[in-house]
């Protein structure tokens, strides 16, 4: 499986929750644990958008 960000072979991925891509652990810029089963993951794409990392860093002080 291919990571569609950068294109690389990866054999884990994690989903970003903005942009809903399978990405690899270089290209995740950030995760947080909101509660014990919720886990939010950003892309380095969706970091440099501003209102998505909003959405990640409300989301997480909510919790």
């Amino acid at each position: 499986m291919n990571c569609e960000r950068c294109g690389k072979a990866m054999y884990r991925y994690n989903t970003c929750n903005y942009c809903k891509r399978r990405i690899d652990v270089n290209c995740m810029k950030s995760s947080r644990r909101v509660s014990k089963v919720i886990r939010l993951v950003i892309c380095k794409d969706d970091w440099s958008k501003m209102p998505s990392r909003r959405a990640f860093k409300s989301a997480a002080k909510e919790a």
